[in-house]
């Protein structure tokens, strides 16, 4: 199962959702890979690496499948990160906003020079180095970047589920729309795999009114269409602490309300696979 998780908006709680759900995952047994799909390398450091000093990272890879496949197998496991016996990392950093410039010019050049040369599609390019390793893996969770690009693409490309975490606010749960869009799109023309679409709503205070309010919105609103997990994640500052530290908040804190959160969350998602 490779999950992606998708949202066109900043400061949702997409890494920490990421790498928190894949340490459930990996805590109730299952084999996961996670892989760093963002410039920023957020969830790289979120792991306790140091993403500018990492000599293979995604965007190796990237260009290795674009330019040399025939090698791409063993690249692939040159860069994976064992950080625990369950849970791997394919890291990434800032020489990833490199490939986006690619992916852009091999698109414009098919769109020029549409010629069957049986070279790889650019919204193809993530999907090639999954392939090679996900029979090794039970789940692959991609923290995407939050642009709607050719990045993003790549990720709704190469994935069965999408989870779009989100604020319980309004400006952010507006926004929904505009992600959604772009993962029907790829849905209807590029990736009939792609099965399922959630939402998670992050940082839930749950005394607030505007915070029900949102949540009300969304179970209306969308509710029918796809699924919206249970268990809202709490906020907590535990959240913001524990990439300090570089674990995860079920190490950190495995008491705390979102830490638990989180658990029902990876819960969900083996029971909806």
């Amino acid at each position: 199962m490779v999950i992606s998780f998708c949202c066109g908006k900043g400061g949702t709680g997409k890494t920490t959702s990421t790498y928190n759900i894949g340490a459930a995952l990996a805590q109730a047994g299952k084999r996961v890979l996670l892989v760093d799909n963002d410039q920023q390398g957020s969830l790289t450091l979120a792991m306790g690496y140091e993403p500018q000093m990492l000599s293979m990272t995604l965007a190796n890879l990237m260009f290795q499948a674009i330019d040399m496949p025939e090698q791409l197998g063993r690249s692939v496991e040159q860069t994976i990160q064992k950080t625990t016996k369950n849970l791997h990392l394919i890291p990434a950093n800032s020489k990833l906003a490199g490939t986006l410039s690619r992916l852009v010019s091999m698109q414009n050049t098919r769109a020029m020079f549409p010629l069957d040369d049986g070279s790889i599609a650019p919204e193809r390019v993530l999907s090639a180095i999954v392939e090679q390793v996900k029979d090794q893996y039970d789940y692959i969770l991609r923290d995407c970047s939050p642009h709607l690009d050719l990045q993003m693409l790549n990720a709704l490309v190469a994935s069965n589920r999408v989870i779009i975490p989100t604020q319980a606010h309004f400006l952010d749960t507006a926004g929904l729309n505009d992600t959604i869009e772009i993962i029907r799109k790829a849905q209807q023309s590029l990736n009939p795999n792609l099965r399922q679409v959630d939402i998670l709503l992050t940082m839930f205070m749950s005394r607030t009114v505007l915070n029900q309010k949102s949540r009300k919105n969304v179970q209306e609103r969308y509710g029918e269409q796809m699924h919206i997990f249970t268990e809202p994640i709490d906020y907590s500052i535990k959240v913001a602490e524990h990439p300090a530290v570089g674990i995860s908040l079920l190490e950190y804190a495995p008491k705390n309300g979102a830490a638990l959160a989180y658990r029902a969350v990876a819960e969900e998602v083996m029971h909806y696979d």
